[in-house]
C-alpha cells in the first residue's frame, strides 16, 4: 500500500524542521565560540569569581530588591563554589553578606546560580536552543515570590539570550536536607513533593499567565517522534507523538519538568523549614501529572512506588480540588497518568543522548551510576504498563507493543550486564 499524501507531507515537514534545527545548532555553535572567545561584558557576573570580584553590584542589587536593609554597612562578601563535583549542576556558589544596622551585626546566606560551563559548542548550543536559561530566569524572576511555587525566593534573575549567561541570586535555604537520587524519596516523603506539586499546578491551571513558558508545539512533537532508532522506531515514534500531542492538550498548566528527587529540598524540624524544587532549566507547560509521572518512576523504588501509587496519586488529586481545579475526576487524571509515563520513558535516555548541558567534565561523579539506578526503576515502569489500555488509547497495536517492550527492557538489562525476566502482566492492568 502507497503511503498517503497526508504521510509524505509530514515527512517532508520533519525534513525540513531537522535542517532548521542544524542550521540553528550552527549559529549557536559559532556564537559560544565568539562568546567564549572574547568573554563581552553582559552586565552582570557570569561566573563565581567574576561576582567574587565585584561586590558592589551585587550589594546594590540586592538592596534594591529588599534582600538586604537599605542601611546596612556590609562588613563582609564571601563567596564560595558549591557542589562542583556532581551530576547536573550549572555553576554555583554561596554568598554569605555579612552586614551591621542599628540593630546589631547580621548575615544573610544567598545562593548563586550561572549558566554551566561549556563542556562543549554542540551540548551549549542545544541548551540555547532549549532556551534553559531563559526559562529558568523566568521562573526564578515571575514565579519565586508566588507562596503557590514551592521554590527558593530569587532576588537577581538576569539572563542574557544570545550566550545563554544567566545571573540568578536566591535565598539559601540552609535548614533543608537533599535526598540521593540513588537512595531514592521515601514513601514517608513523596506526599509532600504531591502537596507542592497540586498547589503549583493548581495555581496556574488553564491560566494565560507565565507566557514565557509554552507547551511543545507539533513540529517538534513530530521531530522529537522522529528520532528512535532500529527494528521498533516507527512503533515509538507513533506513540511518543500520540502521547505529545496529549500532554499539549488543555488544561495546561506550570510543570517543574525534571520533577526529580535531586531537584527537591526536604525540610528538616526547624521552624519555617519547608519543601522546595530547585533548578527550573526544563521548565514548560503541559499536564500537570506529568511531573508526577516524571517523579514516581525516576525518584522512587519500584516497590516503592507501587505500594503507594494509588494513595500518592488520591493525594494529588485532592490537593488540586483544595487548590480550585474543577472538572477534572481521578479516572481522568489516572488516564493522563499513564500517558505521562510513556513521555517519561522517552525523557530518561535524554541526558545520555546529548540533552543535559550542564553535565561537564568536571561534574560527572555519579553519573553511571544514576544511569544504572534509573534504568531499573524505568524497567519497572515498562513491566507494570496495560499495555492492552495503552494501545486501546494510542490506536497502536496491542501485540506489536508487548514485543517491542520486551526487546527495548532486554536491551536495558544488557546496559546492566545483566539478564532479566518480564514480570507477568495481566490482560487487566493495574486498577484505579
Amino acid at each position: 500500500m502507497n503511503a498517503g499524501p497526508c504521510h509524505h507531507l509530514a515527512m517532508i515537514q520533519r525534513l525540513v524542521l531537522h535542517v532548521l534545527l542544524k542550521l540553528l545548532l550552527a549559529a549557536f555553535m559559532v556564537g559560544t565560540w565568539i562568546d567564549q572567545r572574547w568573554l563581552p561584558k553582559m552586565g552582570f557576573p557570569r561566573n563565581p569569581s567574576a561576582m567574587a570580584a565585584d561586590p558592589d553590584w551585587c550589594i546594590a542589587r540586592l538592596k534594591a530588591a529588599g534582600a538586604l536593609p537599605e542601611d546596612a554597612e556590609i562588613t563582609a562578601f564571601k563567596v564560595e563554589p558549591y557542589k562542583t563535583n556532581e551530576a547536573f549542576r550549572s555553576l554555583v556558589a554561596t554568598v554569605d553578606v555579612h552586614f551591621t544596622t542599628a540593630s546589631g551585626p547580621e548575615i544573610r546566606h544567598f545562593l548563586a546560580k550561572f549558566a554551566p560551563r561549556v563542556n562543549s559548542l554542540r551540548d551549549h548550543a542545544v541548551y540555547l536552543l532549549q532556551e534553559n536559561a531563559v526559562k529558568e530566569a523566568g521562573v526564578y524572576g515571575e514565579l519565586s515570590a508566588d507562596p503557590a511555587v514551592a521554590t527558593p525566593r530569587a532576588w537577581i534573575a538576569e539572563v542574557h539570550k544570545p550566550s545563554g549567561n544567566l545571573c540568578i541570586v536566591m535565598d539559601r535555604l540552609v535548614d533543608t536536607v537533599e535526598i540521593s537520587e540513588r537512595d531514592g524519596c521515601p514513601a514517608q516523603k513523596c506526599g509532600l513533593a504531591m502537596d507542592a506539586f497540586a498547589a503549583m499546578h493548581a495555581r496556574y491551571w488553564n491560566k494565560d499567565e507565565a507566557t514565557f513558558l509554552k507547551v511543545v508545539p507539533d513540529p517538534v512533537i513530530d521531530y522529537m517522534g522522529s528520532l528512535f532508532e532500529g527494528d521498533d522506531a516507527e512503533l515509538f515514534g507513533d506513540l511518543i507523538r500520540a502521547t505529545w500531542r496529549h500532554d499539549s492538550l488543555p488544561p495546561a498548566t506550570v510543570l517543574h519538568g525534571d520533577a526529580r528527587v535531586g531537584n527537591m529540598l526536604f525540610p528538616t524540624d526547624a521552624p519555617g523549614s519547608a519543601f522546595a524544587f530547585i533548578d527550573w532549566q526544563a521548565a514548560r507547560k503541559g499536564k500537570g501529572v506529568f511531573d508526577v509521572a516524571y517523579f514516581l518512576a525516576l525518584s522512587v523504588d519500584a516497590d516503592v512506588r507501587k505500594d503507594n501509587e494509588q494513595a500518592l496519586l488520591d493525594r494529588y488529586h485532592q490537593g488540586l480540588i483544595d487548590g480550585g481545579v474543577t472538572g477534572y475526576d481521578r479516572e481522568t487524571l489516572f488516564d493522563d497518568y499513564r500517558l505521562e509515563q510513556m513521555l517519561v520513558l522517552g525523557f530518561v535516555t535524554l541526558p545520555f543522548m546529548s540533552a543535559e548541558s550542564s553535565t561537564t567534565r568536571d561534574n560527572t561523579t555519579g553519573l553511571a551510576d544514576l544511569g544504572e539506578v534509573w534504568t531499573r526503576r524505568m524497567i519497572a515502569v515498562v513491566d507494570d504498563l496495560d499495555l492492552l489500555w495503552l494501545a486501546d488509547r494510542t490506536g497502536s497495536d496491542a501485540a506489536k507493543l508487548k514485543l517491542a517492550f520486551e526487546r527495548s527492557n532486554a536491551r536495558a538489562w544488557a546496559t546492566l550486564g545483566e539478564t532479566g525476566e518480564a514480570g507477568p502482566r495481566g490482560e487487566s492492568g493495574r486498577t484505579r
